[in-house]
Formats: structure tokens, C-alpha cells, sequence
């Protein structure tokens, strides 16, 4: 469905990721370097970045803050930042935006904007979320 009446006339996937199945003869648990996010917590990180995208669940905006550190060296190079995915949902007419008292309603609120666009420039708190399925944490912002 393309969306109607709204901003966004265009939503390209600009990475264009296609996944392929492989075979991997030996994979096992392997040690991976521990990261100690606990020293980003509370700090302020200024967003960079606050794109549109879709995905395989719909339209979602990937708000990004400036890189804290770098994980490894080269090719294996990891960029440390905050970062949050909040979805967009699209009404019955096509339109794509969000509803009061949504996710993305309450981080506007959080950070004194009225729209997504508005995030790039300001600063954030960190914090963190715990993944759903591992004891993994993600550096993320306060409010989202």
C-alpha cells in the first residue's frame, strides 16, 4: 500500500539487504568481546540521524545519536551508539504518521518536538533496553 496524504511520497530501502540461505558445516557458541554499556547511562548523546524506513512489519523511523566509541579494529569495526526503532502506523485512508499516546507521541513529548524530522540536532539522555531474548543490552534513549 502506498501511502496517501502524507509527507512521505517516496520510501526507498537504501541498504537493500536480501537474505540468502547458507549452509555452515561447523557453528557452535563462540566468546564474543563483553562491552560495559553501564558508563553511557544517563550521559547525553546529540541525535544524528532520524530516518524513515519499511520493513517486513511496516513503516518505522530509526533514530540514531553520535558514535561514543569504536568496538575492534577495520573490517570487524563496530560503532557504539544509541539508537532507537519506533514504528509508524498507517490509518485507513493510507495515511502514515502516529497516534496520541503512542511510542512515538511520547518520545516527541519527552524531547520538546512536534515531529521526528525535529530530533536531529537535539540531545538525548542514554539509557538502556534489555533484549527480549538474551541478556544483551542496547544503548537507547530515554523516553523512546
Amino acid at each position: 500500500m502506498s501511502p496517501k496524504g502524507s509527507d512521505v511520497t517516496k520510501m526507498e530501502n537504501k541498504e537493500n539487504k536480501a537474505d540468502t540461505k547458507v549452509d555452515i558445516e561447523v557453528a557452535g557458541k563462540i566468546e564474543l568481546p563483553k562491552i560495559d554499556v553501564s558508563k553511557y547511562i544517563g550521559e547525553k548523546t546529540k541525535i544524528v540521524s532520524a530516518e524513515t524506513h519499511q520493513g517486513a512489519y511496516g513503516y518505522y523511523v530509526k533514530v540514531e545519536g553520535e558514535v561514543l566509541d569504536t568496538i575492534g579494529d577495520g573490517d570487524n569495526a563496530v560503532e557504539l551508539r544509541a539508537s532507537a526503532i519506533i514504528g509508524l502506523q498507517t490509518d485507513a485512508e493510507g495515511k502514515i504518521g502516529w497516534g496520541a499516546d503512542t511510542k512515538m507521541d511520547k518520545f516527541l513529548k519527552v524531547m520538546g518536538v512536534e515531529h521526528f524530522k525535529d530530533l536531529v540536532g537535539k540531545e538525548a539522555v542514554i539509557q538502556t533496553r534489555q533484549s527480549k531474548n538474551s541478556e544483551t543490552e542496547f544503548l537507547t534513549f530515554r523516553g523512546a
